[in-house]
């Protein structure tokens, strides 16, 4: 009977062994589907033409502002927040990214940083990141499976996106649930620096923190037919934040909207 037990638990090692090494061997193209079924289905996804989100966001100690955010395909993005002492706008019209307000040249690489971001399709839960995960390779995008990584507790499926010789950006999909849960932007580093949201910045420190660009999202509910998140966590540096180098901002969706008409000055 001893001997019994041990073989039963040998056995039922080796076979979580073998479930745990099939769900990683998934594909790119498998996680992405699952996803997509997960979400509502390709032929509802392929319905929607544009998104509005509208919320709040928070910052530091500051009230809660307002937040915006508009996608139309096949990439055009704006988003708006609207801080206590500035409004901060992203955008992106498939040809030009803009961010605004102007920040110094000395924080080039924040504005490089935030433009590659909007560019490449997969900020916010924008309809631009639901038409290339639909669209798959054929819009010119490299999808790559990354094995299963842990993010709060829980496993996530990890692709890799790369689209021509732009730096590679990752995706992670609950490995349970398959929401998007994540998109991790790539780094930058930025030399620690004190001042206003002005473009007279003063070099305190000669010291450089090195920042990995993300944004997580939880709290998914249907939505005309789709599951969405209402809750996303950015991070962000100075000179967005006025307390810290670099820190993060907490969004809350109220609403979404699909299929409306958006004015094309939104994305310019």
């Amino acid at each position: 009977m001893k001997y019994l037990s041990i073989i039963l638990l040998i056995l039922l090692a080796l076979g979580g062994s073998v479930a745990r090494g099939q769900k990683e061997s998934l594909t790119a193209a498998e996680i992405i589907n699952q996803h997509l079924s997960a979400v509502g289905g390709k032929d509802v996804l392929m319905k929607l033409k544009s998104r509005v989100a509208l919320g709040t966001v928070k910052k530091e100690n500051e009230a809660e502002g307002e937040l915006a955010i508009f996608s139309e395909i096949p990439n055009h993005v704006s988003a708006n927040y609207r801080f206590e002492k500035y409004d901060w706008k992203l955008r992106y019209d498939g040809a030009k990214a803009i961010f605004l307000p102007p920040i110094s040249r000395k924080l080039y690489v924040i504005t490089e940083k935030y433009q590659q971001m909007l560019a490449s399709g997969l900020m916010f839960n924008s309809i631009t990141l639901s038409n290339f995960l639909t669209e798959g390779e054929s819009t010119g995008i490299k999808f790559e499976a990354k094995g299963i990584k842990k993010l709060h507790g829980r496993s996530a499926y990890v692709v890799e996106v790369k689209r021509g010789k732009g730096e590679a950006m990752r995706l992670y999909f609950d490995a349970e649930s398959f929401m998007w849960v994540r998109t991790d932007y790539g780094k930058a580093t930025l030399s620690k620096q004190l001042g206003g949201f002005t473009n007279d910045i003063t070099s305190h420190a000669e010291d450089e923190t090195e920042i990995d660009f993300y944004i997580e999202t939880s709290d998914f509910r249907v939505v005309d037919g789709v599951k969405l998140p209402f809750q996303f966590v950015q991070v962000v540096t100075y000179p967005i934040l006025q307390q810290k180098v670099v820190g993060t901002i907490t969004g809350t969706i109220k609403s979404y909207a699909h299929n409306l008409p958006i004015d094309p000055q939104s994305f310019q």
